[in-house]
């Protein structure tokens, strides 16, 4: 069922960018110029793939806030994205206007990689210390 549902939020993501090349209305839209410092990296806007830098023009946008980033949404998860902000900006596209974002990419892959072992690393941890502490508690009493 979620593949389905993401297969239609692609297919109408794709009808989109398609209505936006109308000249007549290309008003209607908004655009993203999405730059990097680094060659040959995967965009993804509001999750889905747009292309790889460097990009044939801008992606057209419907207006509103988006989520551009060099990110695979498929490893993404809550502490990796507050971790990793430079590869992951939110912004607003007006009507109409043409909005530049910059990434920074500085191989995410190891960094997305450190931080899953870093959060391994506390769960088992605070696994630990919940044992400990239970073991206490019932020798106590």
């Amino acid at each position: 069922m979620e593949k389905t549902i993401n297969i239609l939020i692609g297919l109408i993501f794709s009808l989109t960018v398609m209505y936006a090349q109308n000249e007549k209305d290309i008003n209607k839209f908004g655009f993203i110029e999405i730059k990097t410092d680094s060659m040959n990296v995967a965009f993804f806007v509001d999750g889905y793939f747009v292309g790889n830098h460097p990009l044939n023009g801008p992606v057209p946008v419907l207006p509103g806030f988006h989520e551009v980033s060099y990110i695979p949404p498929d490893i993404q998860n809550k502490k990796i994205r507050e971790n990793l902000n430079e590869g992951i900006k939110r912004v607003y596209v007006a009507e109409n206007d043409t909005l530049n974002v910059f990434l920074f990419y500085d191989h995410y892959l190891s960094q997305v990689e450190s931080y899953e072992k870093e959060l391994r690393i506390q769960n088992y941890v605070g696994i630990s210390l919940i044992g400990v502490l239970l073991f206490v508690l019932l020798s106590i009493f």
